[in-house]
């Protein structure tokens, strides 16, 4: 208001331009010269005129009408940002989510994303998505197929080169059981005593292939920047379909809310373009 009234030296020129009463402007005016016990006006009978102390005090009004435009458009930013909690399965999130997050996050700019991992055996919050392997969180709505994988060993080109037999001679790296190695060596037909590492973890396990410490059982989903990257190889003739899938869903009350579509139509193209790479193979 002191603005508009110094630029016109006029209260009524300020009062028309702020839609306020001449009487409203003047009420401010002398309110603010009480507020800082010096005159910014030299009233007369008919109009104002700016005084020295006036003079000096509008390049600093000026920057706090800035400052308070700057302050309301950032909140205005601020308020059209949104939330979004994705409940995800803990080795999805590690090895092909983790990777991701800067192509994720030039996809959904405006939107603020918590990352909830799946662990076995904990309590698993509320969220708005869930990214699940095996099978759909129970209770939820908009449930779609992410993707389905194959299985085979993966191991470090490096250590590879250290065993004519790798299947014979190297560690065995396993996630929560034998099973996996159990069907391949049966495969290849490989007899072995001994059982190698159970790590807890599929993730767990690639990443100790990584570090060149054995072979793991792989996929063509959690193993692919490896892969593609040649950091790991495929190994032996057989491969096998995983024994689930992975779901996308979302809980009930974000059915139709428009933070989620960007997101999942960003995975569902990512995994596409994922599981569509050609790998690199090596058989031994």
């Amino acid at each position: 208001m002191f603005v508009e009234a110094a630029e016109r030296e006029s209260f009524a020129g300020a009062a028309d331009a702020l839609n306020v009463t001449q009487a409203a402007v003047s009420k401010q005016m002398a309110s603010l010269e009480h507020r800082l016990a010096t005159a910014l006006f030299s009233r007369r009978h008919r109009s104002v005129v700016v005084t020295a102390a006036g003079r000096a005090y509008l390049p600093v009004a000026r920057r706090v009408l800035a400052l308070l435009e700057a302050g309301l458009n950032e909140a205005s930013g601020l308020s059209a940002r949104r939330a979004i909690t994705v409940e995800v399965d803990i080795e999805f999130l590690d090895l092909v989510l983790a990777p991701r997050l800067l192509r994720l996050q030039a996809e959904i700019p405006d939107t603020d994303v918590t990352f909830v991992p799946t662990i076995p055996g904990r309590h698993k919050p509320q969220s708005d998505l869930a990214i699940t392997y095996g099978h759909p969180r129970a209770g939820a709505a908009s449930v779609e197929r992410l993707c389905g994988f194959t299985v085979f060993p993966v191991v470090s080109p490096s250590l590879l080169e250290t065993s004519a037999k790798p299947f014979e001679t190297l560690c065995l790296l396993h996630d929560v059981d034998t099973y996996w190695w159990d069907t391949f060596l049966h495969a290849e037909k490989v007899l072995r005593f001994d059982q190698g590492f159970v790590l807890g973890s599929g993730a767990l396990a690639i990443r100790a292939a990584l570090a060149g410490q054995g072979i793991a059982i792989g996929d063509n989903v959690l193993c692919c920047d490896a892969l593609q990257r040649g950091d790991l190889v495929q190994i032996g003739t057989a491969t096998f379909p995983g024994r689930d899938d992975y779901w996308i869903s979302e809980h009930p009350n974000m059915q139709g809310d428009p933070v989620t579509a960007p997101l999942r139509n960003w995975l569902k193209a990512e995994m596409a373009q994922t599981i569509g790479r050609p790998q690199q193979a090596r058989v031994s």
